[in-house]
């Protein structure tokens, strides 16, 4: 405790980055997470992408929301950056569907809709589109909705004559019987 009676400030930036990923405390997490973001908007080398692809999918799926927003953002920062992102995609995209999606912080639902459209403009649309679709049948109503919404939005920005459209049509029909009508 500081002289004031609160917690004193405590810097994570000592431990290694790789040991923040893994720490209990959300707060050294989420400085890792910060640390990552900067280093993938300025890194030109490879090995500085490559080392941390084990560790995208946990960013996704952080238990603490605060930490989780963070973790979006860089995987945003990765994707936007990385040489090659698709090598992630079929394990942070249905992470970011699961959990990211459903998160009831306005700020990662959008983070997490722009992560996705950025796969799929770093790829094509039907690799994404076949990781996405299964929130479609999942549990709960918001999830449903918030990945229809999130399918709305890859076939607003990218169209349709970009993509093999079947496999949603396929989905159409329990939709519209759904109990969220959202």
């Amino acid at each position: 405790m500081d002289e004031y009676g609160s917690a004193p400030v405590e810097n994570f930036n000592a431990i290694p980055v790789h040991d923040r990923l893994d720490n209990k405390n959300w707060k050294a997490r989420v400085s890792a997470y910060e640390e990552l973001a900067k280093l993938f908007r300025t890194s030109v080398d490879d090995s500085d992408f490559c080392q941390f692809e084990g560790s995208l999918k946990k960013m996704a799926l952080d238990s603490n929301a605060v930490a989780q927003e963070s973790g979006v953002s860089t995987l945003i920062q990765f994707v936007e950056n990385a040489p090659e992102p698709n090598r992630t995609k079929s394990s942070v995209v249905p992470a970011v569907v699961e959990k990211c999606l459903s998160s009831t912080r306005a700020g990662t639902k959008a983070k997490a809709l722009e992560l996705i459209l950025l796969y799929v403009e770093v790829d094509t649309p039907d690799p994404v589109i076949e990781d996405v679709l299964p929130g479609l049948d999942a549990k709960l109503p918001k999830l449903v909705a918030t990945t229809t919404n999130t399918l709305a939005a890859v076939i607003r920005t990218f169209g349709v004559k970009n993509m093999n459209i079947k496999p949603l049509v396929k989905k159409l029909p329990p939709l519209f019987g759904h109990s969220d009508k959202n």
